[in-house]
């Protein structure tokens, strides 16, 4: 070899290790580094924050859930029931521990007595589900008395001021319903239809608030990928099949419900899990992979069926279904959050197991297969509200059979959820899971979810130390660390509004504008130096935009807000609150005067100031904005 030809191949090798690296950036770096940008890692530092010092709106739904077969006790005629008195292939009970359901809880007869636990903690909101076995225990054939212990529940409940929350399908269904092949045939949904009407038609006038599905993509994950609930499969075709249908019964569940008298004024929604699956390694291509694959079938294709009526179903080599009914779009009056933890998702290359989940040692475990990750709420709450309708929390708790982890859980999740209603999210509920210790599936007796304790032998409930957080929080009352007894989020309280020109009207009057409400007095230097700056940036610049500032005054005569108006030479209304009773619905009136509320359209408080504080100021005005 002449030097000639060396040098060529010498260049040809460079050439081909650069063709390599480059390669390898675009196939790894890159979308690692996208991925990483796109998605940060929230973790707070929870050391600095004071997880005390939160405030939910006075109007605020807060609730414990259940549902029938892990409480009531006595369900024997629904695939669960069949599931437990069955064994795998290695002839080992499906159950842990060899558990079966029995008498659970016994919440069908003791619900009397667990009403008055839901008053002592508290709470004016109750999700259960209703047995669709017991109500139809064969095809078209309805049990008056199971119905009728359902309506009484809910009287009992009403009389205590505690109002029901129904779920018409949470994991079970009849015998016969399963052997009909369930929700793995789409024409099988009809018996759900039927059975969903009837069961809205004897309690819808009891019950404001309805749930037609818990949790379809656990079921089919648990169902139809892992087996581990029944009907115990592994196939995801058919899981692809078994989703579709489930959620297109959804659909025509609510079309049908909204069509009967009376329906227009229920809300009816679905309950969604949400389970984030994060890389383990974020600097790992594979990680991100089937994190993003996984996120995608179990949270961001669902949702998106829910909103566009259109999304798809898909595993590389395995599955490609392509969901479509325009029927979903408006089929949502809220949405059911249920949310829990995250898992972390490790890449293999290993065809037969492509990933596993990995535990990382500073997190806080519970006795479930997950940790403690409060900030994971956040992002939930953050990621259903692309959905554009109201949220209720209908699940969150954690398995802590020692009750040691249990106050830091409920203070930090909380504190999650409230700073997500700061992020002005429309989040009108919460609900604990779970009243008391139950049946958790697969897990049996093992794991303890519940505010109460329960002896399964004696089924004594006793209420746990871990639970007093959530008790306080749900009882607390007055203002919140600004002053403020109003949150945003609530609906602004109605008052008359008496103006210095001596006008009249009622703040309701103003729906379909934006309303800027400035507390003001004449006295106060801050409110003196703000005033001008929202006659420039407010007043004036959107006045002839269905925007209205007012001034309130409080504590002074006709004659001083004149003339107080007159030296600062604001020309935007100023009203009279002569006793401070107006500033008295907003906050407390010991509370310091200078601070604005944003109204919007609709009568709800978008945005609360206190003093007057430059980038809060900012933030005002691009809210003002934003509502137009």
């Amino acid at each position: 070899m002449d030097e000639t030809e060396r040098i060529q191949g010498l260049k040809r090798s460079n050439f081909i290790l650069a063709t390599a690296i480059l390669s390898i950036t675009l196939v790894w770096v890159i979308p690692v580094v996208y991925f990483s940008i796109s998605n940060p890692e929230i973790e707070w530092d929870w050391e600095s924050i004071n997880t005390s010092d939160i405030h939910f709106p006075s109007s605020f739904a807060w609730g414990t859930a259940t549902a029938a077969h892990q409480v009531e006790g006595n369900n024997t005629n629904n695939n669960w029931y069949q599931w437990e008195h069955s064994v795998d292939e290695n002839n080992i009970s499906r159950i842990h521990n060899n558990d079966k359901s029995g008498i659970a809880a016994d919440h069908w007869n003791r619900y009397p007595e667990d009403i008055k636990l839901m008053k002592e903690l508290g709470v004016n909101h109750y999700r259960f589900s209703v047995e669709w076995s017991k109500i139809e225990p064969e095809n078209d054939v309805f049990n008056q008395d199971a119905l009728s212990h359902y309506r009484k529940l809910c009287e009992s409940l009403l009389e205590e001021n505690i109002i029901p929350v129904v779920t018409l399908h949470h994991f079970t269904h009849p015998i016969w319903f399963e052997e009909l092949g369930a929700f793995e045939k789409a024409e099988n949904s009809k018996h759900f239809i039927e059975f969903s009407e009837i069961v809205f038609n004897y309690l819808q006038d009891l019950v404001p608030i309805w749930c037609t599905f818990n949790e379809p993509s656990v079921f089919v994950a648990q169902g139809y990928f892992n087996g581990i609930f029944p009907p115990g499969k592994k196939d995801p075709v058919l899981a692809g099949e078994v989703l579709e249908n489930m959620l297109n019964a959804h659909v025509d569940v609510y079309h049908r419900l909204k069509s009967l008298p009376g329906a227009k004024t229920k809300k009816i929604g679905l309950v969604k899990n949400i389970f984030q699956f994060d890389p383990y390694r974020r600097w790992h291509i594979l990680d991100w992979t089937f994190s993003k694959l996984l996120n995608d079938i179990y949270t961001n294709e669902p949702l998106q069926f829910l909103k566009s009526g259109e999304s798809s179903f898909y595993l590389p080599g395995m599955v490609n279904n392509k969901m479509s009914n325009s029927k979903a779009i408006g089929t949502l009056d809220f949405i059911g959050l249920n949310y829990y933890s995250r898992m972390h998702v490790k890449g293999r290359l290993n065809p037969n197991e492509p990933f596993v989940f990995e535990k990382r040692e500073q997190d806080i475990q519970t006795d479930m297969d997950y940790a403690m990750y409060a900030e994971g709420f956040y992002r939930a709450l953050h990621t259903i509200s692309d959905l554009n309708v109201p949220i209720y929390v209908t699940e969150n708790g954690l398995a802590d059979k020692n009750d040691q982890i249990r106050p830091t859980f409920i203070k930090r999740y909380l504190y999650a959820m409230n700073r997500a209603l700061k992020d002005r999210l429309d989040i009108r509920g919460y609900f604990y899971w779970s009243l008391m210790d139950n049946f958790e599936w697969a897990e049996g007796y093992d794991m303890k979810f519940g505010l109460y304790h329960v002896d399964f032998n004696t089924q004594q409930r006793t209420l746990r130390k871990g639970s007093k957080p959530f008790i306080e929080l749900v009882n607390k009352r007055g203002s919140d660390e600004r002053g403020y007894i109003i949150s945003v989020g609530e609906m602004a309280p109605d008052f008359e509004i008496v103006y210095t020109t001596g006008k009249k009207e009622m703040l309701s009057d103003l729906m379909g504008k934006v309303v800027v409400l400035q507390f003001t007095a004449s006295w106060c230097s801050v409110c003196r130096l703000e005033m001008p700056h929202l006659e420039e940036d407010v007043w004036k610049k959107y006045k002839d935009q269905d925007v209205v500032l007012i001034g309130i005054d409080r504590d002074e005569p006709l004659e001083t807000v004149i003339k107080f108006q007159e030296e600062i030479g604001t020309t935007y209304p100023l009203a009279l609150d002569p006793d401070a009773d107006i500033f008295g619905l907003f906050a407390d009136k010991n509370a310091g005067v200078t601070r604005n509320i944003v109204i919007d359209q609709n009568g709800k408080i978008v945005f609360l100031t206190r003093l007057f504080e430059e980038k809060e100021y900012q933030e005002m005005l691009r809210a003002i904005s934003s509502l137009l």
